[in-house]
């Protein structure tokens, strides 16, 4: 079931952590870090908190990366 408000729209990703992150997606914590300080993945620093990302974002770019394979 997606999340929707009472008006029908959508709601907004969920903003995870770094740790978080890597740990779902099987990737070092480090190689986020270094593709958000390169600005190859964006961050978002609510309230002046910890670096947050999309899982959508960074899972976009793993695919950008991704070399040969099927398409």
């Amino acid at each position: 079931m997606q999340n929707t408000h009472s008006d029908g729209r959508s709601a907004p990703e969920k903003l995870t952590n770094i740790q978080t992150a890597a740990q779902e997606l099987g990737v070092h914590p480090w190689a986020l870090r270094r593709a958000i300080k390169s600005r190859a993945i964006p961050a978002y620093t609510p309230f002046n908190s910890r670096k947050l990302v999309k899982l959508s974002e960074v899972v976009a770019y793993i695919d950008s990366c991704r070399n040969g394979g099927a398409e």
